[in-house]
């Protein structure tokens, strides 16, 4: 749309508003007009006799005048800033438009026409904010009109809500400045001024811009030991947007209890892309825009503690904690029970239970079931029901996180660990005594086979003897 249809459009909405009733048709005496600085304005001045000629003066000096032709005063300030609509002109419209309105512009304005003078009253007021461009979390707003003072002042947050001096809101000098203490980012948005008067009204609005994070309550997060677990850091806007941002620093910080202090874990920087950094079972992706995620996998109970994402400009730093509670369980004896032994179960937290929260064991499908002491961040039951027990974290009665445990039934391990150690030992034995008697037999046969052949060889040699003697007699009596 060009600028003549912008003027245009703009009297004839003029025109409709006095239809309405809302601005008093022109007659000669002085009307007042509200303006905004940077905003454009329109001093009306209608001549019901269609005149030939116009002039329009501030202070005494000709801004426009109009006979035959248009002409322009010499008061510079307004003379590249000031038109007529030459279209309404021959409808008797000698409505001044003023653009990019200043303070230096309010005053009394006069249209000098053939059917008389008409008089205009022009007041430019202001909205500025005490600090101005981008702000931080935590950081305190002042908002102030500037303009006339004999106005009535009605601020409204960016919801549309009027502010009242019930609020947290502070209202001050006649409730022409706005205090906004602690801005969060649920503060970004347009906040309003609407002035009025007898005569005239006025609406300012002022964009507020709070860089921070959704949710700025610390959030808790309850996971299980060997469990996965990710969360992430959102900010209010997107960073790459704002352009009087010159650095940013991104930092991931950790501490394991709420005495200790911050480790760095990692950073990034505003002149870095989207990246992803690993260290161990931890991951962290920065998404320059406004996101970071992080992802631990197979949590161990020394991953516990508060997670701290930190983003620091060249005027301040806001930053999120996020607390991430770790739940282990253990047995006493490990491992399936003898017949008659006792299991201790342990169930313990990173921290003590929260009071809006209960930790306990119970046997599932049973009726044993055994609640920490307030206080504690652990829970022991000492049992020999076998079967499978559930330790689980309530919190404000939503079960967080649980871990279960199986008790080995005691009969079961008899078979393997009584039963099956006697019959092995019965079987050695019994190898061992076959073997003795074994090798006690052979040693018996030979024996006895030595004993023989002993025998024999005596046998045999008292035979030879005999049989010599004889031969010898025979021998002697042959002689």
């Amino acid at each position: 749309m060009d600028r003549f249809s912008v003027v245009a459009n703009s009297i004839l909405a003029v025109f409709s508003v006095m239809q309405l009733g809302l601005i008093p048709t022109m007659a000669e005496g002085e009307t007042t007009v509200f303006g905004a600085v940077g905003e454009q304005v329109i001093l009306p001045c209608i001549d019901k006799s269609q005149s030939d000629g116009l002039t329009w003066k501030y202070n005494g000096q000709i801004v426009i005048q109009y006979l035959s032709r248009l002409l322009k005063g010499r008061t510079l300030a307004l003379s590249d800033r000031s038109e007529l609509n030459k279209q309404e002109i021959s409808k008797g419209n000698f409505s001044l438009i003023l653009s990019q309105l200043r303070h230096s512009d309010a005053g009394k304005y006069v249209c000098g026409v053939s059917s008389g003078t008409f008089m205009v009253q022009l007041q430019v007021f202001e909205v500025t904010g005490s600090p101005s461009g981008y702000l931080l979390q935590g950081e305190n707003l002042t908002l102030t009109i500037q303009g006339a003072s004999s106005v009535k002042v009605t601020w409204f947050d960016n919801r549309q809500v009027e502010v009242t001096a019930a609020q947290s809101r502070e209202l001050k000098t006649g409730e022409r400045s706005l205090q906004i203490p602690n801005l969060q980012a649920e503060d970004s948005g347009t906040w309003r001024c609407h002035i009025t008067s007898l005569s005239a009204k006025l609406d300012i609005p002022y964009k507020v811009l709070v860089i921070g994070f959704h949710h700025l309550n610390q959030e808790t997060l309850y996971k299980a030991v060997n469990s996965t677990v990710s969360f992430s850091y959102s900010l209010s806007t997107h960073l790459q947007q704002i352009r009087e941002l010159a650095y940013i620093r991104v930092g991931l910080e950790w501490k394991p209890k709420t005495d200790s202090k911050y480790l760095e874990k990692f950073n990034f920087t505003s002149k870095e892309p989207l990246l992803t950094k690993q260290m161990a079972n931890m991951q962290v992706t920065w998404k320059p825009s406004n996101h970071l995620e992080v992802k631990l996998s197979k949590v161990q109970f020394k991953d516990a503690g508060w997670y701290q994402c930190q983003l620091t400009f060249s005027r301040g730093h806001v930053g999120k904690t996020i607390h991430l509670v770790v739940m282990t369980v253990s047995a006493d004896p490990v491992g399936p029970l003898s017949k008659w032994a006792n299991v201790t179960l342990l169930c313990k937290l990173s921290v003590p239970v929260p009071p809006n929260a209960q930790l306990f064991w119970e046997h599932v499908n049973g009726t044993e079931k055994k609640l920490n002491t307030l206080g504690h961040s652990e829970v022991k039951v000492k049992t020999k029901t076998v079967g499978l027990w559930r330790c689980s974290l309530k919190v404000e009665n939503n079960v967080a996180t649980s871990i279960d445990y199986t008790v080995v039934k005691a009969a079961e391990w008899n078979s393997y660990v009584v039963i099956v150690p006697e019959v092995g030992a019965g079987i050695v034995l019994l190898l061992l005594a076959s073997l003795g008697t074994f090798i006690g037999t052979a040693r018996q046969r030979r024996r006895r086979r030595a004993e023989k052949m002993a025998r024999a060889r005596r046998d045999l040699i008292e035979r030879r003897t005999c049989q010599c003697q004889r031969q010898l007699k025979n021998d002697y009596s042959s002689a």
